[in-house]
C-alpha cells in the first residue's frame, strides 16, 4: 500500500470469523489464540534467519568474484548501465513533469504484488483497485509478512519478462535481458520513493521486522530474476550452498552459545 496516496492495506476476515472489535493489525491473526500468535512470531524470526544464511551465501559469493577481479567484468556489463539508465530515466521525467509519469503503473504494479503474493501465500485477495489521483487498495483475508511486504523486494514486472525470457526465440533474447535490466533500475526509482519509515505497509509487523525482512528478501529476488533472465550466473550447487549451510551452522553455535551463557 502507497502512503503517498492515503491507501489502505484492508486485512479483513471472512463472515466465519467474529468481527473485530478494537483496532488491530490484521483481523485474521486477532482471531487466532495467543499460543499461536506467539508460534506465529517465533516461525516469522526463525524463517527470517534462515533467509539470511542464504543471503549471506549469495553476497559472499558475490564479493569473492568481484575480488577476484570481477570488477571490470561489472562495470563493462551492459545489462548494469541498461539499469542505471532506467533509473535515470525515471528520475529525469519527474523532474521534466513535475511528477511521476508513471505513478499509475506503479501503483498498479504494487498493487498487484500485494494480490499475487497473497495467492501464493494462501491469503487470496478479496478485491483489488489502482486509480492514477487516490492509489490503490487491495483487501485481504489474513495478513502474511510476503504479502504485505512483497512490494518492497519484488520488482513484479521484471519478473514478469525475466519468465518470458525463458520462451523467448534466440533472436530477441538479448531483447528480453535487455528489458528486464531497464525494469529493475524502474523498480530502485519506485523502492526510493515508498521505502520510507511512514510507509503504512511496515505498521503490520513492525519496522525493524519489516526492514529485516525485505533486506534479506531483496538481493534473493535480484539474484533469482538475474539467473532466471541468464544475465548472470550463479554457482549455486558449488559454492552458495556450502556457503549457507556454513552459515547455517554458525547461526546455529551463535544461538546456543548466546542461551547457555544466559543460563
Amino acid at each position: 500500500m502507497k502512503k503517498n496516496f492515503k491507501a489502505k492495506l484492508l486485512f479483513q476476515t471472512y463472515q466465519t470469523f467474529p468481527p473485530l472489535k478494537r483496532g488491530g493489525l490484521g483481523r485474521g491473526d486477532a482471531t487466532f489464540p495467543p499460543m499461536l500468535r506467539v508460534f506465529g512470531w517465533f516461525f516469522r524470526w526463525v524463517s527470517l534467519a534462515a533467509l539470511l544464511c542464504l543471503t549471506i551465501a549469495i553476497l559472499r559469493v558475490t564479493s569473492e568474484h568481484l575480488m577476484a577481479g570481477g570488477w571490470k567484468a561489472l562495470f563493462g556489463a551492459s545489462a548494469l548501465w541498461i539499469a542505471a539508465a532506467g533509473f535515470g530515466v525515471r528520475v529525469l521525467l519527474s523532474r521534466v513533469f513535475g511528477e511521476n509519469p508513471f505513478e499509475f503503473l506503479d501503483t498498479l504494479e504494487h498493487e498487484l504484488t500485494h494480490a499475487i503474493t497473497g495467492y501464493l501465500t494462501f491469503a487470496p485477495p478479496m478485491s483489488l483497485t489502482a486509480t492514477l489521483r487516490e492509489g490503490g487498495e487491495v483487501e485481504l483475508p489474513r495478513r502474511n509478512p510476503i504479502a504485505v511486504l512483497s512490494p518492497y523486494f519484488l520488482p513484479l514486472y521484471a519478473t514478469f519478462v525475466a519468465l518470458l525470457t525463458l520462451v523467448m526465440k534466440s533472436n530477441f533474447l538479448p531483447y528480453g535481458r535487455y528489458a528486464v535490466a531497464f525494469l529493475l533500475g524502474g523498480f530502485v526509482y519506485r523502492f526510493c520513493k515508498e521505502f520510507h519509515l511512514g510507509q503504512t505497509d511496515f505498521t503490520q509487523y513492525g519496522f525493524v521486522f519489516s526492514l529485516c525482512f525485505v533486506a534479506v528478501l531483496l538481493p534473493l529476488s535480484f539474484a533469482g530474476i538475474l539467473e532466471t533472465s541468464r544475465l548472470v550466473h550463479l554457482p549455486w550447487h558449488n559454492g552458495i550452498w556450502h556457503l549457507f549451510v556454513e552459515q547455517g551452522k554458525w547461526f546455529e553455535h551463535l544461538v546456543i552459545g548466546r542461551f547457555t551463557h544466559s543460563g
